[in-house]
């Protein structure tokens, strides 16, 4: 929540900390740690999407790296490492949304194959976002 605030130059925001909280309760997500002993350094978080009769298809629903640990490479390592599990895990094509002002983010997805797909809003702020998605191969699962 620390470096949401820092991004967005607020304090912090009760409410986005308790709808994250409620992500991570969601049955079926998956969750990508990056930690040192105790300490969390920043995490990604997936969340099964599928409709039925289409395709496995998952939604990165968060990704979160500490402010002290960005600009180092640890989101593209979080977003590589959920990427593989997801794709061992049988999914088919993952999905996404980002602040369309954050640049940095978008980079790093763009940079990964991902492919801008619209642009909307985020139903919890009403925020301008840019929808990516991004097909998964069996055969580049690590």
């Amino acid at each position: 929540m620390n470096a949401v605030a820092l991004r967005d130059g607020k304090q912090s925001d009760p409410q986005l900390k308790q709808r994250a909280l409620a992500k991570l309760t969601v049955p079926g997500s998956i969750l990508s740690v990056a930690e040192t002993g105790s300490s969390i350094h920043g995490f990604a978080l997936a969340m099964e999407k599928t409709s039925p009769g289409t395709a496995t298809k998952a939604h990165l629903a968060l990704l979160a790296v500490d402010a002290a640990y960005q600009s180092h490479g640890l989101g593209r390592s979080l977003l590589a490492s959920i990427t593989n599990t997801l794709v061992r895990e049988g999914f088919t094509e993952v999905t996404l949304g980002v602040l369309e002002e954050n640049l940095a983010a978008r980079k790093i997805y763009e940079d990964a194959g991902w492919q801008a797909t619209g642009r909307g809003f985020f139903e919890d702020s009403g925020r301008p976002c840019i929808h990516y998605e991004l097909g998964l191969d069996p055969a580049t699962a690590m």
